[in-house]
């Protein structure tokens, strides 16, 4: 083929590709107008037999090249942004806010739709939902993810067993907590000693924890963790996973927290030296990382450690991710250190249970999109 046969027919591809785009508008026109009869009829947006007669009938028309399967993955892509734009001139109809509750309510829940949750007390200010949700909708995945305020972790437990749920995120105060009460937990789980994701199946209840890998990934952005010692603030089931992902490595760790029995028990777990919180300032380390709520929105104006010893190190961590820049981050930066939010660590843990859960590749970007817009509106 010449240079001038092959420019030919990228000048076709382009005038086809112009024609498509004509045609996308007009169906993205005709898709609007079809969401707002949806809304004055109070229809669901999402139609599952809809969908799947016009696969059924793109198949019969279909001549090729391009095969069936392919066909319905460019269509699927189609009617998702199609979704999309119908929920929009829903939600601009409704009088009532559903934002709240980081629900899609274009989706149509039915008796197959997997379900999913975080438990928790409080769970009111989780981004979870929101991120899990934008993930599931985004690869056509028929689950949906629901925050559980839980008082009874036991009875919660044997009633997300009863209704079938299929996974859940475990977070404060439940983390240490659930240890004895699921059937199994793997080695990650068992070395850090707090579960943050469980699976539900015929064998009981898994545990494992993702908490480590998005705290790994975070830090990585700061420094390398090999040969660095970072100071780790507390002793929870969030300093666990951390401490685990460092030491795992090959970072040093020096554990600080206001209950030495606490602190030291997580150091000697770890192999690793306790400092109290009183007498952080005289502790010295590369990377300074909060592990606690101190900073968490409402109470955004606290620290867990005086800003007059934050200059001693080149890089300081939070994991709390709401405000997306903590007081900590704030005052760290002013001293010249490099920082990161806990946002990413978040992120990157669910990004861990998603595959878990499903065996699908997550949609990092859209997922982490989500969740930042929402916070950045906080």
């Amino acid at each position: 083929m010449s240079k001038d046969s092959l420019n030919r027919l990228r000048q076709d591809i382009e005038t086809l590709d112009r024609k498509l785009l004509r045609l996308l508008n007009e169906r993205a026109a005709v898709s609007l107008q079809i969401g707002e009869f949806k809304v004055r009829e109070c229809l669901d947006v999402r139609d599952p037999w809809r969908e799947q007669a016009v696969f059924e009938y793109l198949t019969r028309y279909n001549k090729g090249p391009l095969k069936a399967g392919e066909i319905e993955e460019i269509f699927r892509k189609i009617m998702s942004i199609s979704r999309k734009i119908q929920s929009a001139a829903s939600l601009s109809g409704s009088k009532h806010s559903v934002e709240s509750a980081d629900v899609d309510t274009s989706f149509a829940v039915t008796g197959k739709t997997a379900l999913y949750g975080i438990i928790g007390n409080p769970v009111a200010q989780s981004m979870s939902p929101l991120m899990h949700n934008t993930a599931f909708r985004l690869l056509d995945i028929n689950a949906i993810y629901l925050p559980f305020e839980v008082e009874d972790l036991p009875g919660a437990l044997t009633g997300m067993k009863a209704l079938n749920v299929k996974g859940a995120s475990v977070t404060h105060p439940f983390k240490r907590q659930i240890l004895g009460l699921i059937d199994d937990i793997d080695d990650t789980a068992a070395k850090i000693g707090a579960v943050n994701t469980l699976s539900f199946g015929k064998d009981g209840i898994q545990g494992t924890n993702t908490d480590w890998v998005g705290a790994v990934r975070c830090l990585e952005t700061l420094l390398p963790i090999e040969g660095h010692t970072f100071v780790v603030i507390g002793a929870g089931g969030a300093a666990r996973a951390v401490v685990f992902g460092i030491t795992g490595k090959g970072g040093n760790v020096i554990v600080v927290n206001r209950s030495e029995e606490k602190g030291r028990a997580l150091a000697e777990a770890f192999d690793c030296a306790f400092a109290p919180l009183s007498e952080i300032e005289s502790v010295g380390g590369d990377c300074l990382v909060n592990t606690t709520p101190v900073g968490m929105y409402p109470k955004a104006d606290e620290m867990p450690v005086p800003k007059r010893g934050l200059g001693a190190y080149k890089a300081v961590a939070d994991v709390i991710y709401n405000p997306l820049e903590t007081m900590l981050l704030k005052e760290a930066k002013a001293t010249g250190c490099q920082v990161a939010s806990g946002f990413h660590m978040f992120v990157y843990q669910g990004v861990e249970q998603f595959s878990i859960w499903t065996a699908r590749m997550a949609p990092v970007k859209e997922m982490e999109a989500a969740v930042y817009e929402r916070l950045s509106r906080t």
